[in-house]
């Protein structure tokens, strides 16, 4: 499957001719202490030339010695900018590693908020794992929790679990983010990343399908089935939700046997889009079934979906494409 669209800038390419000047002067003013105020808004500038809202950070590198780090900070445009201007990297070499996100940072020992010092080894957490969504819901708690306000809390917090962990891992592992004002027990930095890691190796199985009953916006009562663990950072290029309804026509809620049917008819049109999109879940209200799609292009759907749609008793359809980067839908399906 392509990783991008055709036609699509793969990005940074101006942020890499400059780069091939600037890689050497970077390398020497980290190793002299000596990275001052001019070079990192040279370094900003270059940046801003992949997308001017683009965050960006030097780290200590994993094989080589220093690593470049692009950051979207959870924004889904900026994610796809960032990974185009990766896949246009050089190769990494023994001086530079490249990365589309933060990455954990085991040097990062320390904040330095106002007068307090906060040592992050000194971070505690109470995790639950949600095996529904796949997530670790975390409350955390520092000795100087107490003389912060709460938004400079969660900034340690948020800077804490994306230096143990890195911003991708985060995203992706980490759902409810929690500070607590009292002292308390729980897990070290280190317990807390054994932990999720524990969890991480086990394969999700159908727990995650969530089937639950609702009501629509207009007061109808709606079933919906959802997949609760399917997750917008796993599928960065896929930014265009497609509707594809079944009209009922007695405008009534299936019964058992029109159930069993619809749920056959969607069963084949999973399998006929194959990759070329990922099955979110349905909704069915009185007179419409409604399945949800995400794709990297709608184009890519089509063959797949007319051949479908010939092979259905009399049934009306209506495909519904939109472009959705948050995933906005997915508030419907209530995963």
């Amino acid at each position: 499957m392509r990783l991008f669209r055709r036609g699509d800038d793969t990005s940074g390419s101006d942020f890499w001719d400059w780069w091939a000047t600037g890689r050497d002067r970077i390398a020497t003013a980290i190793a002299s202490a000596a990275i001052d105020n001019r070079l990192v808004g040279e370094i900003s500038g270059a940046v801003r030339t992949i997308d001017p809202s683009m965050a960006w950070e030097l780290a200590p590198g994993k094989t080589a010695q220093h690593a470049f780090c692009l950051s979207s900070e959870g924004n889904p445009k900026l994610r796809q900018a960032a990974l185009r201007w990766l896949a246009a990297a050089p190769a990494p070499d023994a001086v530079w590693e490249y990365h589309a996100s933060k990455q954990a940072d085991a040097s990062l020992r320390t904040l330095q908020i106002g007068p307090s010092r906060i040592d992050l080894a000194e971070m505690r957490a109470i995790s639950s794992w949600d095996a529904s969504h796949r997530r670790l819901d975390v409350s955390l708690w520092h000795p100087t929790f107490p003389d912060l306000p709460g938004q400079a809390r969660l900034q340690v917090a948020f800077v804490f679990l994306d230096s143990l962990l890195g911003e991708d891992e985060v995203e992706r592992w980490i759902g409810k983010i929690d500070v607590l004002e009292g002292p308390t027990g729980g897990r070290t930095p280190d317990e807390l990343r054994a932990e999720l890691e524990q969890h991480v190796s086990r394969p999700g199985d159908a727990a995650t399908w969530i089937l639950g009953e609702a009501r629509d916006q207009a007061g109808q009562p709606m079933i919906v089935l959802a997949d609760a663990a399917l997750k917008r950072i796993d599928h960065p290029f896929r930014d265009q939700h497609v509707a594809i309804a079944i009209v009922l026509d007695d405008g009534q809620m299936p019964d058992d046997a029109l159930a069993s049917e619809l749920n056959a008819e969607e069963d084949d049109l999973i399998a006929r889009l194959g990759e070329a999109a990922v099955y979110a879940g349905r909704t069915t209200v009185p007179g419409r079934r409604t399945m949800h799609f995400v794709t990297e292009d709608i184009e890519q759907m089509k063959p797949a979906i007319d051949a479908w749609a010939e092979k259905l008793p009399p049934r009306r359809i209506k495909v519904q494409p939109k472009v959705d980067m948050t995933w906005n839908f997915q508030k419907e399906l209530g995963p």
